[in-house]
């Protein structure tokens, strides 16, 4: 991979910097991940208090469910406490930037865990980016179906101890966008996985989420319940969900 790669200076780089803080960073964040670093699946995680994770970001460019389903079920039934990597989420301090590539941590997963969450799902290789905020630590996990991370830092098996320049400034620039995009507008934070939605898509799903139906969710709204279904549909796409069960699941 070229150093270019840090070099924001293409029309999309710029976007993606002035996008900060607003819905449209999403579309333009895991665009460049998927485009410039292979990525084909990509979890952000919050820790806000030390002891539990929740999502902030859930993308999967794949149309395998199975492996979307995986992802909702690694917060919903908590699999992230037999994560090896969730305690240097829990630990990391202010100002601390740690990268973990799958090299460094696959011998301390357990088999079923390894299988449910990497082999399983086709993926080649993970990459693991932990910094921390003011608010609480990030864990950005990215993975791939094709290209070890390794060879899109132009250097031999990611070492966790001794990051190449490369890795190390990538890591840092995803930190920062994640970090940044948050600290500028602390709603999203709130927002959760719901953040990348339309005002009339979000209002729908934290309605469900509420436990109301169509139709009373119209009438709060003003709207038809036929269009709270096209709203619904529409959120479930962005989303890659197809349930109600899967978006309580995402928004644990």
């Amino acid at each position: 991979m070229d150093e270019q790669i840090l070099a924001l200076n293409t029309e999309h780089h710029l976007q993606l910097l002035e996008s900060l803080g607003t819905p449209g960073f999403y579309g333009l964040f895991l665009d460049w991940l998927h485009q410039e670093l292979s990525t084909d699946q990509c979890m952000v995680f919050f820790c806000p208090d030390g002891d539990r994770l929740t999502t902030l970001i859930s993308k999967d460019f794949s149309r395998d469910q199975r492996a979307r389903q995986l992802a909702l079920s690694y917060i919903a039934e908590e699999h992230y406490r037999q994560d090896p990597i969730f305690k240097t989420v829990q630990q990391c301090q202010p100002g601390q930037l740690i990268t973990l590539p799958l090299s460094s941590v696959c011998q301390k997963m357990g088999r079923l865990y390894r299988e449910r969450f990497i082999t399983g799902p086709g993926f080649v290789d993970k990459w693991s980016i932990v910094c921390s905020s003011s608010d609480g630590n990030f864990y950005i996990n990215l993975y791939s179906r094709r290209t070890p991370y390794a060879d899109l830092f132009g250097g031999p098996p990611l070492d966790a101890c001794k990051p190449n320049r490369l890795e190390l400034d990538t890591a840092r620039l995803i930190a920062t966008l994640i970090t940044k995009h948050y600290l500028l507008n602390h709603q999203l934070l709130n927002q959760g996985p719901l953040a990348p939605l339309s005002e009339r898509e979000r209002q729908v799903c934290e309605a469900m989420l509420a436990g109301k139906k169509a139709e009373a969710i119209g009438y709060d709204l003003g709207i038809a319940a036929s269009s709270i279904v096209t709203y619904r549909k529409r959120a479930y796409d962005k989303l890659g969900i197809c349930s109600r069960a899967q978006l309580f699941d995402l928004c644990r």
